[in-house]
């Protein structure tokens, strides 16, 4: 905005008048020849009733003084064009006062006054119509959006984020009479004040290379999360990396990733993987675009993924190794976990207000123990505190999967070989209270393939009437959802819809979303959890948390400010 555009200068529409004068006499089809008596007016497009003829001056015309009215008509037509150059001079000049009321915002850093820019726009331009007052706002709007963009970046670097305060509390009673075989149940209490803290940092390399990096809070020994608690008397809380990946894009069908990276089919449904979970590994997609067919089909997206989760570095796996006990070949050379997940995403659009999405995915787990594995104290110096290079204070959390021993490294299910289709359907929504109010469903359903036992099913169904773009917008959530002992990993699934387990679980779930500014959020999430089955409901069938348990609650109350 430093630089003006030479259009808005209002001294550059001025000529000189006696060329402007030619210019008008030339638009008005006047010819001249070699004498002032020859002046001969040429017809005009204009000229209607009110001319009195198209045909070129006679001799007798001119003797009773038709020229001189000709002459008269000439200079009503300058005296009109000269007005009509008065009032471009005049939307020039607001149009001139305009830039710079705006360069003058964007110099102070004032982009909330966004009305004041419309009302200057508005009344610098009455004498324009209204199409094109109202693009002129809207051209003005996407200035101040760059500005605004402009001032975020430093070096070619552009900087965001987010900053949440949660109330967090879980809540089930006590069960002293548990059934036989089971160790009774103390009450669950814990309120507690937590923080979440991410940092994010973009850049372009050129046109077809990007960089995303995102620093956040939370203990390391959780993925599941990158909430901090409060207490820890008055030591400073950790900032780790959560995201760093490479973005290449050669044209607008093509996306290749690397790095530390989103997973290429998350949702934030809390279904398949939690919404902090990060992979170390690359993924790919490509999306067919279509013009108007009989399917309503917009795009198709080929997706896939391909993860690095374990690298034990192991030559030959020992009787006494940690990875003997999730289950490897004594003798055999320890080999990594790792995930594959592809599948298809169909976009459809069948009018202005309504569209939907359709997808089917799997998931291969190769040596998926080996997560298990991470999750006790024998396995998590293995497999992951040599990457670190510092000692955990604890396995890695998230446990919840049946497995053949009580608190064991082997998962009941041999295999997890993960098929899910989702369905999503959107609706523009309705009005109320002069606020709109959009509408989506979806649901999902989920089946663990490799195996052909009991508890590998899960499902999941949510409802959304609302979204939070500004102050007063409200949106309201509810999900259902059901996941079997043997059906997900819990390891890297949502940790907020199971609280202490991720799977073996049946859990309601409430939000309610109010925006309370530009950037400022209030959540209250409630969620009503059951657990399913009891170990030794099954052959093998282990689980931390079995069907007796009490229901519980888990309250959120959070405030999140993005910047």
């Amino acid at each position: 905005m430093s630089q003006r555009h030479s259009s808005f200068r209002p001294n550059s529409f001025q000529p000189p008048v006696p060329v402007l004068v030619l210019m008008l006499l030339l638009a008005s089809g006047v010819s001249f020849a070699q004498s002032p008596s020859s002046i001969q007016p040429e017809p005009s497009a204009r000229s209607g009733a009110a001319e009195t003829s198209s045909l070129p001056a006679s001799p007798a015309e001119v003797s009773t003084g038709k020229v001189d009215d000709r002459f008269r008509a000439l200079e009503e037509e300058l005296r009109r064009q000269s007005k009509m150059l008065t009032e471009m001079r005049t939307l020039i000049a607001d149009q001139q006062r305009l830039i710079e009321t705006l360069s003058a915002k964007a110099a102070s850093g004032d982009f909330g006054a966004q009305r004041d820019v419309v009302t200057v726009a508005t009344a610098g331009s009455q004498s324009s119509s209204a199409p094109a007052a109202q693009d002129q706002t809207a051209t003005l709007e996407d200035r101040v959006k760059k500005v605004e963009n402009k001032m975020l970046a430093i070096g070619g670097l552009r900087f965001s984020g987010d900053f949440r305060l949660r109330f967090d509390g879980v809540f089930r009673k006590a069960d002293p009479t548990p059934p036989p075989g089971f160790t009774a149940l103390t009450h669950q209490q814990n309120a507690r004040l937590r923080y979440r803290l991410r940092l994010n940092v973009d850049t372009d390399i050129n046109t077809k290379l990007s960089f995303h990096g995102q620093l956040a809070t939370g203990p390391i020994n959780n993925s599941l999360t990158m909430d901090q608690d409060f207490g820890e008397t008055t030591t400073r809380h950790p900032f780790f990396i959560s995201e760093a990946w490479v973005d290449f894009h050669p044209n607008k069908s093509v996306q290749l990733q690397g790095g530390r990276v989103q997973e290429i089919f998350a949702d934030n449904s809390r279904f398949l993987f939690d919404d902090d979970i990060r992979f170390n590994g690359f993924n790919e997609k490509y999306t067919l675009s279509f013009e108007h067919n009989g399917l309503k089909a917009s795009s198709l997206e080929f997706r896939a993924g391909q993860y690095i989760l374990s690298n034990p570095n192991v030559a030959i796996v020992t009787p006494g190794s940690p990875l003997a006990q999730a289950g490897a070949i004594v003798g055999s050379t320890g080999r990594s976990s790792n995930l594959f997940h592809q599948g298809l995403v169909l976009n459809q659009k069948y009018n202005d207000r309504w569209s939907s999405q359709l997808g089917g995915d799997v998931q291969l787990y190769r040596n998926p123990n080996q997560i298990q594995l991470a999750s006790t104290a024998n396995g998590v110096a293995l497999i992951v505190q040599n990457g670190l290079g510092i000692t955990l204070s604890g396995p890695i959390t998230g446990t919840g999967n049946a497995t053949t021993t009580a608190g064991g490294a082997i998962y009941t299910a041999r295999n997890f070989q993960i098929a899910r289709l989702t369905y999503r359907l959107n609706w523009a929504g309705f009005q109320a209270g002069g606020r709109t109010y959009p509408v989506t469903f979806n649901i999902q359903a989920a089946r663990n393939i490799g195996v052909g036992i009991r508890e590998r099913d899960a499902m999941l169904a949510a409802l959304q009437i609302g979204k939070v773009a500004g102050r007063g917008d409200m949106a309201f959530i509810y999900v259902f959802s059901t996941k079997g002992a043997n059906s997900l990993i819990s390891q890297v699934t949502d940790d907020d819809l199971g609280t202490g387990s991720g799977v073996n679980i049946r859990t309601s779930h409430f939000r309610f979303d109010l925006g309370l500014g530009r950037k400022v959020t209030l959540q209250s999430l409630l969620y009503i959890q059951r657990e399913l089955r009891n170990s030794g409901d099954f052959p093998n069938f282990f689980v931390p948390l079995n069907a007796f348990t009490p229901r519980q609650y888990r309250l959120q109350e959070q405030i999140v400010f993005s910047f």
